[in-house]
């Protein structure tokens, strides 16, 4: 970090506990803004806010930045009981009020974030704290049950696969810097609290629809006055919800959606843009009152236009309000025997689809960040699709679509999975958007800072009418290739489904897809282009992970496995992480589905090594969570902890 100056342990008392942070001091003369990352996720070792390349462009383009471990995390005091909490708001906006009283701050306070520090950024903003200037969240979840059940179901793999658990084994460690006064007594009295606490995991599970529970860790967006520039993904969990907090925002507000999974913009598999100098931009105007930044158009997003030269070919694009099913422009595909149809020309058939949950193995490559796009063939040939055949001319699907369906289950319960798939002219198929949603769900299932939908057992033999809203994107079918809907009861392991689920009949009479688009004469030639900088490559490749969809020919089982691994050397210490998921069910028997989740983390000091290890394992009925940390190989935590899981 050029000419900066690096003040590693920065203490900052609460009426309710101590926040450490790392205050970046650029080499500018004078007080300066301050940029603030508020993160559970460690400044010191998984965070690494030294080798954060954002912190080193906004420190050389002159900014203060404080990276600060939240109340109950890292290097700061106590243990964190519940995720996502009015708390989190609360302590970070009183850090900030903390901030622009310094000698050294300009008295104006920006935020960023990705993913959980996204989220306290709105938070933080949310209790409009004096001297917040604007925010900058990232692939940030604002109505936290989203985060971790779609359209009522949960994410499997998501949630007791990856996020949730990640959440454990970060507790387990010491805070790297030793050298700050009560750094053993932190720890211990960390562990020791860990015994009483519930895992995230098991509290997740205890609450399988939106409660209380839920509806108090909505961040009331409403509540935020300060300019925001969001940041969402196609392929990422939070892009609809990205949208959505956006518009009640009541201040300016500009989004930038791209085709990226879980990765900055700097970083994503295509599109990648000068996102540092976007950033940098946004803040000098709103921190500094200086720099020639203009308005942007309040959306500018990625349309994909993949061809057979370049699958990850599209180009930007900008409008003022995002289209959605409801709008003028949406057009009407009714389902038929004969597929995909426009003019009302379908022929009504009565489809069944033969339960198979193993179906989406192979349409889950957006859920997995470093992943990437699969043939979805196998999936569509174990569901019910309907297609237009090769196109004519292009259509264009830009907007959050609907699929309204009508159907007739044989359980009590029902989950129901929409896939939109490009296939191309060989025959390979691409997902597109998709949707699920629990059919039992009677009514709003995630209404903002309220409880949802409570179940409703389904008439096994009684039609129903249920829609199902698909996740937002930008996205061109050209001619000679078909736009397909795939329907069925499974989507694994992205969701899994609820108990009672079963085989269901789909009645095309009644079923529609609404996809907010236009069809163009030939291929389409666009007149609304935006344009950034490109990359200035200063982020590493992101370790990328190893992953795996493999079917046993012996008892059909399906399983997704993934695994991932590095070493980042620290100042004190080298941080060694080692992880591996492996999800599976039976084809025909849901009873069989378990996911396993283990993750061992190394701090290697001159004079000791420091070993953290915790495993998950959730099954129908159980849900279990083991934990160890060993010193030099000497025991020095050890715990167990099971849960009767009712799904």
């Amino acid at each position: 970090m050029s000419d900066a100056t690096v003040h590693d342990d920065v203490a900052i008392t609460l009426a309710d506990g101590t926040v450490r942070a790392t205050r970046h001091e650029p080499a500018a003369d004078g007080p300066q803004p301050v940029v603030l990352v508020y993160t559970p996720y460690h400044k010191d070792d998984l965070s690494d806010t030294r080798s954060d390349p954002m912190v080193e462009y906004l420190v050389d383009a002159g900014y203060e930045v404080v990276v600060a471990d939240a109340v109950g995390t890292g290097a700061s005091d106590g243990l964190v009981e519940q995720p996502f909490t009015a708390d989190e708001g609360r302590h970070g906006a009183a850090v900030v009020e903390w901030l622009a009283e310094r000698a050294w701050s300009n008295g104006r306070v920006g935020i960023v974030g990705k993913s959980y520090p996204g989220t306290t950024a709105l938070e933080i903003a949310a209790e409009e704290p004096d001297g917040l200037a604007a925010i900058v969240p990232i692939h940030a979840p604002a109505k936290i049950y989203d985060a971790y059940f779609d359209g009522g179901a949960l994410a499997f793999l998501r949630t007791c696969g990856q996020w949730a658990p990640n959440f454990e084994y970060l507790p387990l460690q010491p805070p790297v810097d030793r050298s700050v006064d009560g750094w053993a007594e932190r720890w211990t009295d960390r562990l020791d609290a860990l015994d009483d606490r519930e895992p995230f995991l098991f509290q997740y599970l205890d609450h399988l629809e939106k409660d209380e529970y839920w509806a108090a860790k909505d961040v009331p967006v409403e509540e935020i006055s300060v300019p925001t520039l969001a940041v969402g993904g196609y392929r990422d969990a939070f892009g609809g919800g990205t949208l959505d907090y956006a518009d009640r925002i009541d201040a300016p507000t500009e989004v930038i959606l791209g085709p990226w999974r879980h990765a900055m913009p700097e970083q994503g598999e295509t599109a990648r843009i000068d996102f540092l100098g976007e950033m940098e931009s946004w803040f000098d105007h709103h921190l500094r009152d200086e720099g020639d930044r203009e308005s942007s158009p309040a959306i500018r997003y990625w349309t994909e236009r993949p061809d057979g030269d370049d699958r990850l070919a599209g180009e930007w694009r900008a409008r003022e309000a995002w289209p959605t099913a409801e709008s003028d422009d949406a057009v009407a595909f009714d389902l038929g025997r004969d597929g995909l149809s426009t003019d009302g020309s379908s022929t009504d058939a009565t489809d069944h689809w033969q339960v198979d949950y193993g179906v989406g193995h192979a349409s889950i490559g957006f859920e997995i960040p470093g992943g990437t796009d699969l043939d979805t063939t196998p999936d569509d040939d174990r569901s019910l699709t309907y297609g237009t055949g090769p196109l004519a001319d292009a259509f264009e699907l830009t907007g959050s679509g609907e699929v309204r369906l009508a159907v007739v289950p044989e359980g009590s319960a029902q989950l129901l999975a929409v896939r939109v798939v490009d296939v191309a002219p060989d025959g390979t198929g691409r997902l597109v958007t998709h949707g699920v949603t629990r059919a039992e769900l009677d009514g709003e299932i995630d209404p903002s800072g309220e409880p949802g939908a409570e179940p409703e057992p389904l008439t096994p033999g009684e039609s129903h009418t249920v829609d199902v809203s698909l996740r937002p994107t930008s996205h061109v079918f050209e001619p000679g290739h078909e736009l397909r809907v795939a329907v069925s009861g499974a989507f694994f392991p992205y969701v899994s489904p609820p108990d009672g689920s079963a085989g269901f009949e789909l009645r095309t009479a009644g079923s529609r897809c609404r996809l907010p688009g236009r069809f163009h004469d030939g291929s389409p030639t666009f007149d609304d282009g935006c344009a950034f900088d490109p990359p200035q490559d200063a982020y590493d490749e992101p370790a990328a992970p190893d992953w795996e969809t493999t079917v046993s020919h012996t008892d059909d089982t399906v399983t997704v496995s993934l695994s991932q691994s590095y070493s980042k050397p620290l100042p004190a210490a080298t941080f060694d992480y080692e992880t591996a998921t492996e999800v599976s069910v039976q084809r025909d028997s849901l009873e069989t589905e378990t996911v396993d989740r283990r993750t061992t983390t190394t701090l290697s000091f001159p004079t000791e090594t420091i070993e953290s290890r915790v495993g998950n394992s959730v099954t129908r009925s159980f849900a279990t969570m083991q934990y160890a940390v060993d010193r030099d190989g000497e025991r020095v935590y050890r715990e167990r902890k099971r849960t009767a899981v009712d799904r």
